[in-house]
This record gives C-alpha cells, structure tokens and sequence, in this order.
C-alpha cells in the first residue's frame, strides 16, 4: 500500500437491553473511501446470570441465529481482516489495525 494508512471507522456495535454498546467492529477505508480491512472482536457465548448460551436469536422469530463460539484461550479475541482473509488475531483492537496495516505494507 505504499506507506498510506488506512483511516479507520467504527462499524458495528453490541445491542442488548440494560448493556451499553460495544464496538464489535472497526472498518478501515483506504484513501478513495472504498473498505478494505476489518478488526472484528470474537464474542464468546451469551452469559445471562448462571446461564450460558452459545446461539442467540437475532430477531424475533429466531430465523436468524448467531453462533458464539468460546472464548480464545489466549486472550487474542479480535480478528485482523484483511477483505475476506485473516491476516492476525490480537488481543487489543489496536493491536489488530496494527497488523493489518503490516500486511499491507508487505504486499
């Protein structure tokens, strides 16, 4: 890429009732706005008092459901994303923009 950066943009947020929300997303755009690399953090299951879910309806008539895995062992919960490719795991959003902007410098 040249030695530009990517300008980065919060994309989608956590909604739950009684949460505040929570970035599960950053986009980053390159210089003609286009999308070209993500940070998606990894949610884990669905905690609800002693309850643990690891499917969550995402509408009403639970035709769509999210399938939340565990969580990494390692602590690494957020994926750098470079268009459909996973370039890095890390475990800070910052530590992930940091490597997608790597690979893009090497290629």
């Amino acid at each position: 890429m040249s030695g530009s950066r990517l300008h980065w943009k919060r994309g989608r947020q956590e909604e739950r009732a009684g949460v505040s929300p929570r970035t599960l997303e950053w986009v980053g755009y390159n210089n003609a706005g286009e999308p070209v690399a993500r940070v998606v953090r990894v949610q884990g299951p669905l905690s609800l008092g002693w309850r643990s879910f690891r499917a969550v309806a995402r509408d009403e008539t639970a035709s769509v459901v999210e399938l939340r895995p565990g969580c990494p062992p390692d602590g690494a919960g957020w994926l750098a994303c470079v268009g459909p490719r996973v370039v890095g795991r890390a475990e800070q959003p910052l530590q992930a923009v940091r490597a997608v902007e790597a690979t893009l410098e090497d290629e």
